[in-house]
């Protein structure tokens, strides 16, 4: 069985990517990855895609680049997309999807018109049906987040599928449902890991549900001016508003959150040397490790106490438990919360 996949094409163009290609995706029902030789009077006698790997391989031959066919978006584009992939694609700050409804070979088309030749479009995959979603708190955060640099990425390399009998990821089933929405498709393919509930937030979502977990969990509010501070070592402040019995703010501290939504590792010892007197820094990583060991204690508390750095840890878990459990959910965001239905 065929896992249908979610992919993401840049649609800058050019030979510097400097054009603004995703635009002509989209009013021409099609998505390309460059490469059309505008330059090359030969090139109007491609006509099937095996014409055009043909023609590539002639051109970068006799120019003598250092090019490989295995390494272009093209390849990717033409052989390893398939049948029942979703595309996705952005203009102007909003997101648009497609699904792949045939082989590539049978959807290629070399177009030599001036437009599809200045937008750098000529080899297109033709007749794909682009629906606009929303923008990026419509999305997840897979989509929305572009890992690498290549023109055209699988966003849900690190998905698996929902479950043996099912062929979507959580990314391509939504991208299904964007296109077909359902009751009965939700209903057949309810995601059942909620580890995968991280692929479907985004950064920002993550970082909303760190702070509101805190909250929750500590009564630490957000100092909301510091998540607008240009800093790699932490996304927002936050202060402690325990109180005494006569209502007195008992504690002074600053609390740091250090956030990474995926599959990212995050070192202690970059952060432990920040630490002053009285201060906290939280280190979560949704998806990855901290100092590389592979553990459901995915959050971590570094503080000091009588000079010495102390870590506390907690189970990545206690995140996804605060998303699912109806008495909290009222305080969530829609970022978060139009999720959950995709599971059971």
């Amino acid at each position: 069985m065929h896992t249908n996949r979610a992919w993401k094409i840049k649609g800058n163009g050019g030979k510097l990517h400097n054009l603004n290609s995703h635009r002509f995706f989209i009013d021409h029902q099609c998505a390309s990855c460059g490469w059309s030789f505008e330059d090359i009077p030969d090139r109007s006698s491609i006509k099937t895609l095996d014409d055009y790997k043909a023609f590539w391989h002639k051109q970068i031959k006799e120019k003598h680049w250092k090019k490989k066919w295995n390494n272009q978006g093209v390849h990717q584009l033409f052989d390893n997309i398939k049948k029942g992939d979703f595309l996705w694609t952005r203009d102007s700050g909003e997101y648009f999807v497609a699904e792949i409804t045939d082989d590539p070979k049978n959807l290629f088309y070399f177009d030599t018109s001036l437009e599809a030749t200045d937008n750098d479009c000529s080899a297109q995959l033709k007749n794909i049906e682009w629906v606009k979603v929303g923008k990026e708190d419509s999305v997840p955060g897979s989509v929305s987040f572009y890992p690498g640099f290549g023109s055209l990425v699988r966003i849900d390399s690190h998905e698996e599928t929902i479950n043996q009998a099912c062929p979507y990821t959580p990314t391509s089933l939504f991208s299904a449902l964007c296109l077909k929405p359902s009751q009965n498709l939700m209903k057949k393919h309810k995601i059942t890991n909620k580890m995968e509930f991280f692929h479907l937030i985004g950064y920002a979502a993550a970082e909303d549900l760190v702070a509101l977990w805190l909250y929750d969990r500590f009564g630490y509010v957000t100092i909301p001016s510091t998540n607008k501070i240009s800093t790699e070592k932490y996304e927002f402040a936050l202060v402690d508003t325990s109180i005494d019995d006569s209502g007195k703010y008992i504690n002074h501290k600053k609390i740091y959150i250090q956030v990474k939504n995926g599959n990212v590792n995050l070192n202690t010892n970059d952060y432990s040397s920040l630490l002053l007197e009285n201060e906290e820094i939280w280190l979560i990583s949704t998806l990855g490790t901290i100092d590389n060991k592979k553990s459901s204690s995915r959050i971590e508390r570094l503080f000091r106490k009588s000079s010495n750095i102390s870590i506390e840890k907690y189970d990545i878990n206690e995140l996804l438990n605060f998303v699912f459990d109806k008495n909290k959910q009222k305080i969530l965001p829609t970022s978060i919360t139009q999720w959950i239905p995709l599971f059971l």
